[in-house]
């Protein structure tokens, strides 16, 4: 398998603690990270809205 090196950034944001929380609960369901949950839900966002 080849290295891909991927161009990354970093987005800092305040939410309400509930609603990270929330966040949180719902990445764990899916044994996911909370960074991958939101990078999922952004993606799919810009995929349909964009």
């Amino acid at each position: 398998m080849a290295n891909k090196k991927v161009n990354q950034t970093f987005v800092r944001f305040a939410i309400p603690a509930h609603l990270k929380r929330d966040l949180e609960r719902l990445a764990v369901a899916r044994n996911i990270s909370l960074s991958a949950l939101l990078r999922l839900v952004l993606s799919e966002y810009v995929k349909h809205k964009g």
